[in-house]
């Protein structure tokens, strides 16, 4: 009886050890495999348990625009040789996250865009920049195009199964849209003599929305609209109205982007002067 409590004991030492070893060899990063994945190029816009990982790119008004997308050598190691990555665009992923997601994305025309499909990961290195060039201007505000991206193939190595393709949505930014610091007037009601930083945001090729609402301080919307041929820019606050005709001192003026705007609420009871100077983009 003796020997046989010896033995069990013996062995569940023994199972003991292998288990310990086991776990060592997994937990351990050298023993890991590295795999070629897109790296995150912008925040997540896609819900949790989605097949495709989409996400939201904001592009500045102009002829041609770079926005870099990294393709990586995930894990421990950096590349033991040069990995030459094949990419392509998976048009079939679109119409599987749409199905999924009850969305209606289109694939983005390849003539607003120019991209390689070669990019190679140096030996020592752990990531390579794939040079995608969108020509923003061209893109227009009543469409939602994504570019879905793919890892086709690698010369060595192993392709992620979760990231091989991302899908990029591309959405355009009109000349107004941007980070600006905003005054008042000390005959603003409510809020006069300010001095702070606002975000102006992209509604459509014309309209930009303040960021966080009234004054920089309301929740109540606020949005500007810009006649591209006489730059007057016109008013709207849904929450309490704006007076008509409206001021035509209110001007976008394009060459130093400032925007100066006057109105008065829809009963006359309040007044608004408001310039915005820009900063640069968001």
């Amino acid at each position: 009886m003796k020997n046989i409590l010896n033995i069990f004991a013996f062995l569940v030492l023994a199972l003991v050890a292998t288990s310990c070893l086991d776990d060592e060899l997994t937990l351990d990063p050298k023993n890991s495999i590295n795999v070629i994945e897109f790296k995150n190029p912008a925040l997540f816009a896609s819900p949790s348990g989605s097949t495709y990982s989409l996400y939201a790119a904001a592009f500045d008004f102009a002829d041609e625009v770079d926005y870099p997308v990294t393709v990586s050598y995930s894990g421990a190691n950096v590349a033991p040789q040069d990995i030459k990555i094949d990419l392509a665009i998976n048009q079939a992923a679109i119409t599987q996250y749409n199905e999924e997601q009850g969305a209606h994305f289109d694939l983005l025309p390849p003539d607003l865009y120019t991209i390689p499909t070669q990019v190679t990961i140096l030996k020592g290195q752990r990531t390579a920049v794939v040079d995608l060039k969108i020509k923003s201007s061209k893109l227009p505000f009543d469409k939602s195009y994504v570019l879905p991206l793919q890892i086709v193939s690698a010369s060595s190595g192993v392709i992620s199964g979760n990231f091989e393709t991302i899908l990029i949505n591309v959405i355009p930014k009109n000349p107004y849209d941007g980070v600006y610091t905003y005054t008042t007037s000390a005959n603003t009601s409510l809020v006069p003599n300010a001095t702070k930083t606002l975000t102006l945001v992209t509604l459509n090729g014309t309209t930009v929305k303040l960021l966080p609402g009234l004054l920089g301080t309301y929740s109540n919307e606020v949005t500007y609209t810009v006649d591209p041929e006489t730059n007057q820019v016109t008013v709207t606050c849904p929450s309490l109205g704006v007076q008509t005709p409206q001021d035509t001192r209110s001007k976008w003026d394009p060459v130093n982007k400032v925007m100066t705007v006057f109105w008065k609420q829809g009963n006359g009871g309040r007044t608004f002067e408001e310039v915005f100077t820009y900063k640069g983009s968001r």
